[in-house]
């Protein structure tokens, strides 16, 4: 009797990463009033997540994410709902530096940054889902690859 091999390991994007993985990933989202066929307002939720795969700590960690304007956002349970411009930089929340897997033995609340998003973006008719136009790390010295377009669980990474 032969012994049968293991079935490969399905690794995800993430876990194939070496070095910073930005991920975005659309949670919901709906109309809200007023109704306007015109310039429609929904509501959006969303989580960016910052995650240091590499070797090298990532200091004092910001990433740049382009928002299609017009729109408002609140981040991480804020109650009011600031205007967007096209480019916004978020980091240093809730750590300003991520460490690696190797010095926290993969420890994700110190080697992650997980930002809740939630605002109104206009004219966003379902199914289509409001995505950044780009995520990027913004550090010298590190390079991101070309994003990988969304998976139809409505995810971004790069």
């Amino acid at each position: 009797m032969i012994p049968l091999a293991p079935a490969p390991i399905s690794l995800s994007p993430s876990e194939l990463c070496n070095g910073i993985f930005l991920f975005y990933t659309f949670i919901l989202g709906r109309q809200i009033p007023p109704n306007d066929t015109t310039d429609q307002a929904y509501r959006f939720e969303s989580v960016l997540t910052v995650l240091n795969n590499g070797r090298e700590e990532l200091k004092q960690w910001r990433v740049l994410v382009g928002f299609p304007p017009p729109m408002r956002s609140s981040f991480n349970g804020t109650k009011l709902l600031a205007l967007v411009g096209n480019i916004t930089i978020f980091g240093g929340y809730p750590a300003s530096d991520l460490k690696t897997a190797i010095q926290t033995a993969r420890d994700l609340d110190q080697m992650a940054a997980r930002i809740e998003l939630v605002g109104t973006q206009f004219m966003v008719i379902p199914p289509a889902i409001p995505m950044p136009s780009n995520i990027s790390l913004v550090h010298d010295g590190w390079l991101c690859p070309e994003p990988t377009p969304p998976t139809p669980l409505s995810n971004y990474s790069n």
